[in-house]
Order: C-alpha cells, then sequence, then structure tokens
C-alpha cells in the first residue's frame, strides 16, 4: 500500500495495515505540509524519485508505537507524538487549509498559541522511573524530525526500539521565541532546560486538560500511555536508486 500524503496520512496507512495483521509494508509519497517520517527515513521529495522508490522492492523495517490516552482511545504511530505546547498548535492547526497548513501557517498559529499557553505539571514515567516537572512541551520522537522539519531528536534512529524523549521545561515565551530556530538545527539540546531521554514504555500524567498529538493530529488529553514495537512495519527504502 502506498501513502500519498503527509504524516497525517501515513498514520492512516499505518493503522489500518497494523490492524490488518502480519505483513505489513507501505511506500510514501511524501505530499502534506510536514512530510517528517519521509524526512527521517531520507526519502526525497522530489515527485518521479519518490514515486519511484514507493512502488519499489526495497524496503527498511522500522519501529512504531501505540499509544492510549485518557478516554481510552489508541492509534499507532510512527513519527512522533508530544503532550503541551506543541498539542495545543496540533488542536489549532487541525482546521487550517491551504496556505495556512503550511510552514507559513504554522509558525503564525505557534505564535498566536504562545500567548494564551500555560506550562503545564506532568509526571513523566520512562521504563519505571517517574520524575515531576513544569513543562513547555515534551516530545515523543520514533525520528529525528518533528513540526514540519524541526530536528526535535537529533540522535533519534527509527528501528533502534527506543523512543527518544525531548523535554522543553519551565521555559518562557522570550525564551520559545529565541529557542524556534535552535528546534530546526537540532541545537536546542544543548539549551539547560532542555533534557533528552530515551525509553521503550513511557507514561505521561499531569495538569487537567492537558493536550496530546500523534504525528501533529490531535489526540485528545492526558493520561499517555506509550509503547514502542521494533521493527514491525516494512517501508520502501531510498536505498534501491542510490538515494539513502
Amino acid at each position: 500500500m502506498i501513502a500519498v500524503g503527509g504524516d497525517g496520512t501515513v498514520q492512516e496507512v499505518v493503522n489500518g495495515l497494523l490492524e490488518a495483521g502480519a505483513g505489513a509494508a507501505m511506500g510514501i509519497v511524501p505530499l502534506g505540509s510536514g512530510n517528517d517520517l519521509a524526512r527521517s527515513l531520507g526519502l526525497p521529495s522530489e515527485l518521479s524519485s519518490a514515486w519511484r522508490i514507493a512502488i519499489g522492492h526495497e524496503t527498511r523495517r522500522i519501529d512504531v508505537a501505540h499509544a492510549r490516552n485518557g478516554t481510552g482511545d489508541q492509534r499507532w504511530f510512527a513519527s512522533a507524538g508530544g503532550i503541551g505546547f506543541d498539542a495545543q498548535v496540533a488542536q489549532a492547526m487541525a482546521d487550517r487549509s491551504g496556505w495556512q497548513a503550511g510552514r507559513a501557517g504554522y509558525l503564525l498559529t505557534t505564535l498566536a498559541e504562545l500567548r494564551r499557553f500555560d506550562n503545564r505539571r506532568v509526571r513523566l514515567t520512562i521504563d519505571g522511573t517517574t520524575e515531576s516537572m513544569d513543562v513547555l512541551f515534551v516530545a515523543l520522537a520514533n525520528g529525528a524530525f518533528y513540526g514540519g522539519g524541526m530536528r526535535i531528536a537529533p540522535e533519534a534512529v527509527i528501528d533502534d526500539g527506543q523512543l527518544d524523549v525531548c523535554v522543553v521545561g519551565d521555559i518562557s515565551r522570550l525564551t520559545v521565541l529565541r529557542q524556534l530556530p535552535n528546534l530546526y538545527r537540532g541545537t536546542h539540546v544543548n539549551h539547560p532546560a532542555v533534557s533528552m531521554r530515551s525509553g521503550t514504555r513511557i507514561e505521561a500524567d499531569g495538569d487537567a486538560g492537558t493536550l496530546i498529538h500523534l504525528d501533529g493530529e490531535p489526540f485528545g488529553h492526558l493520561p499517555l500511555n506509550v509503547t514502542i514495537s521494533q521493527r514491525v512495519l516494512a517501508v520502501a527504502s531510498a536505498r534501491q536508486v542510490g538515494l539513502g
């Protein structure tokens, strides 16, 4: 099966394949506004090259994460999820279309939501170890990219059986604005309020109404339980045409 679109479309296809059982395999033609999974896989944005790869026979097996939210909804996601500010932006972006759904619209929405967002108190448990903290957001990354090209987890490997967890702590609005360019470079990890962790099972709870997103799609509110399944999905690979 071939997913033609962005990370939300890929998520729909991934869920259909994994719910159908063994032998899950897919190709990706990245035509969405984000395309972060395609970036993490090194797939080209040029259309004819993307199609050649998507219909080819060379595949790479990748990890996929399974999530359950506070109302019991369950979804698989292949790229990244998050709680807090970025999920609030995802909620605000859900009804956008045209240029507002692109990178410029995402930036404007981020700035607008930043004015009204208050940092959240969360309890984060990674492989049995629990910490309580105030955060702007927590990102759960399978691949390196997030939010339309941000290098949220520069060291993430998409088939290592781990989720990389980026915790952005209790920082001010001004600090957020100063750090936005660093998110695209991956150098935000050097800020003292940012910490990186990794694990196979992540649980999060905290302030009532704290939102969740998966692959940029709204996914209700906390609590959240996530587990990673290693190399359960075969994705058409760029290696067959010398592109990765």
